[in-house]
């Protein structure tokens, strides 16, 4: 067990991250929900959506596709991509996968048929108030925990514009809680940013591999590796917060990484599951002392 319970390294920007940290404090209404109910029905929004629930964002990677427009370069031609379902250019492109609006309320609903959002900020008549930028924040109470959460509409107007920041903002702040969260890959992400070629980035900078590289036991094991980083990433996001930290686990437990050893920032290695529960043990006393939140480096 680590003495002084501190998160496990992280290369992301340390300092405040907290949104709300000029806001009044939230209520501590669980509105009858006990911790151990809200971590079972909060568990349930991080299971995997079903494959025909979820849709496809194409995004172009290829800089030549780019530069080419409509008919994509001479390595990519423009053929209608059977993932997205629209023209892209072949090859030269990824398919971003995520949940559209009715399959996140259906979630939601599942979960917690009493769930609900609100504006961070209304104008004068009442209404949700945007920002500078044309987005929304949201406080979204799901089993009686609420989390902050952000939409944008992009170039879209009127009232399309408004339901899709409503929509987008739901959507994000879902994910806070883990709704939908497997969805993202940090390496697609970079690939679009970089103009990297992906099959590249898999294979090393080889050819592409064939259909049954992604078989077998290695497959499994880098499996599991990534989600044990996803799951880290994630509970350095909620380092403060024991229901968080407790779904966390129970996370780790169904995908056999909880045991899994990670790095501590003074060179020691404990167990996944040993540093979360002292951690949360931690928060606790804290909480038992009346002591605030404590964040270790």
């Amino acid at each position: 067990m680590p003495q002084g319970i501190e998160a496990p390294v992280s290369s992301t920007a340390e300092g405040q991250t907290s949104h709300t940290l000029f806001q009044a404090a939230r209520p501590a209404n669980t509105f009858g929900y006990t911790r151990e109910q809200q971590i079972e029905a909060l568990h349930k929004l991080r299971e995997p959506f079903k494959p025909e629930e979820i849709r496809y964002l194409p995004r172009v990677w290829c800089g030549a596709c780019k530069n080419a427009g409509r008919n994509g370069c001479q390595n990519h031609p423009v053929t209608k991509c059977g993932k997205c379902k629209q023209k892209m250019p072949n090859g030269g492109h990824i398919d971003l996968a995520y949940v559209g609006h009715a399959e996140a309320t259906n979630r939601l609903l599942n979960v917690d048929p009493f769930w609900d959002w609100e504006p961070l900020t209304v104008d004068e008549r009442g209404l949700p108030q945007a920002d500078g930028y044309k987005g929304l924040w949201i406080r979204l109470t799901v089993c009686g925990m609420t989390r902050l959460g952000y939409g944008h509409a992009g170039d879209k107007t009127g009232g399309d514009a408004i339901k899709e920041v409503i929509g987008d903002a739901i959507r994000n702040a879902g994910m806070r809680f883990g709704m939908a969260l497997d969805l993202w890959t940090t390496s697609d992400l970079e690939i679009i940013e970089s103009g990297a070629d992906p099959r590249e980035q898999a294979n090393g900078g080889g050819a592409e591999s064939s259909g049954k590289s992604g078989q077998g036991p290695a497959s499994s094991a880098v499996a599991e590796v990534d989600h044990l980083a996803r799951l880290r990433a994630q509970a350095l996001e909620c380092w403060g917060n024991p229901l968080s930290l407790g779904q966390i686990i129970l996370d780790a437990e169904k995908h056999g990484v909880a045991d899994r050893e990670v790095p501590l920032k003074d060179g020691r290695v404990v167990m996944f599951r040993e540093l979360l529960n002292a951690r949360i043990a931690e928060l606790g006393r804290l909480a038992e002392q009346g002591g605030g939140e404590q964040r270790v480096a």
